[in-house]
């Protein structure tokens, strides 16, 4: 994204000189921003791709001012002005204007109104892994959108809209490349979730619903860490405020369900090693824990990866280290389950 001169034929550079650099650590090249706007007007609408390529690898080595920031700006708010692409691009790669409120609610505003896709997408790009990027995930621009999904920080103000995003994008009757690339990003994105978001994102399912087909919902549920999965759907834990068995709500107590069948069949079908672990220390520290969950823990260990098998097995040697006969016959049992599987 940044100065990409990709299109351009580095070859026909060639006739060009080389921009000054400095020799050693006392010597100064040129001063940097001395021509920075005749640069800028070179790599817009240079006569020659040469002439183009070799103004921006000169950019490149510019660390513009106070000053030479708000020219970027100035450019960048003249709608007719051909460096706008340039410009932003530059301050997209010098970021220190992003300590001001008053510019970064500039930059929100200006993607939201820009109607050229290249700087659109490039305005998205300057906002990455700031919060406010959120709200471009669902831009009617592809490339912009894409942006926004690479660079979201995921976080709990960030979680509603890359939700949102996808439960629009699911119901979308016609899918662009580009959108669907978006769904693949958020899905990844969900990937390295903190566990105390879960929670966030089990109440927002709750009470927007998800008409999505089960399949979508199992896509989801796939790039969740299973240990809050099983806390929230198995031993219903964090929920203070609310009892699934007493809800009046028809639909939510329906979602409900429809949330612990999908966590179920996760946690089932590929159980994750951490809760694997878990499971076997709370049984053998735990025989109500145990017994209440005497039919989904078979279940869990026949279906654990093989390759952690031996790990697993060192696991249970480990808690069986000066343990009591009850526990070691505990984890007997589940010794003869997980080599079941």
């Amino acid at each position: 994204m940044v100065l990409d001169i990709r299109h351009l034929r580095m070859e026909d550079s060639a006739e060009f000189e080389k921009p000054a650099m400095a020799t050693d650590a006392g010597e100064s090249a040129e001063p940097l921003e001395e021509g920075m706007e005749q640069l800028l007007e070179r790599a817009a609408r240079g006569t020659t791709p040469g002439e183009q390529a070799h103004a921006v690898e000169q950019l490149r080595q510019i660390l513009p001012s106070a000053e030479g920031i708000e020219t970027l700006w100035t450019i960048l708010d003249a709608a007719d002005d051909p460096r706008r692409l340039i410009a932003v691009q530059m301050l997209g790669f010098h970021r220190q204007w992003l300590s001001s409120r008053s510019r970064l609610r500039q930059a929100v505003a200006l993607a939201n109104r820009e109607r050229d896709p290249a700087v659109s997408r490039a305005l998205v790009w300057c906002l990455r892994q700031r919060s406010e990027i959120a709200e471009f995930l669902q831009h009617e621009c592809d490339g912009a959108a894409r942006e926004a999904a690479l660079g979201l920080p995921l976080n709990r103000q960030t979680l509603p809209h890359l939700l949102t995003a996808l439960h629009n994008g699911c119901r979308a009757t016609e899918t662009s490349v580009d959108r669907r690339q978006v769904e693949r990003v958020l899905l990844g994105k969900l990937r390295s979730i903190h566990p105390s978001l879960v929670r966030d994102l089990v109440d927002f399912l709750l009470e927007k619903g998800w008409e999505e087909g089960e399949e979508r919902l199992l896509a989801l549920f796939e790039t969740l860490p299973q240990l809050p999965l099983f806390e929230i759907f198995i031993e219903g834990q964090q929920l203070p405020d609310w009892d699934p068995q007493q809800d009046e709500n028809a639909d939510r107590s329906r979602v409900w369900q429809q949330l612990v069948r999908a966590a179920q069949q996760v946690m089932e079908s590929g159980p994750a090693s951490d809760l694997v672990r878990h499971l076997l220390t709370r049984s053998g520290e735990d025989d109500a824990f145990a017994r209440h969950h005497a039919r989904f823990l078979p279940k869990i260990l026949r279906q654990a990866k093989v390759e952690e098998g031996g790990e697993l097995v060192s696991h249970l040697e480990r808690l069986t280290f000066r343990a009591s006969e009850d526990k070691v016959a505990r984890l007997a049992q589940l010794l003869v389950e997980l080599c079941q599987r």
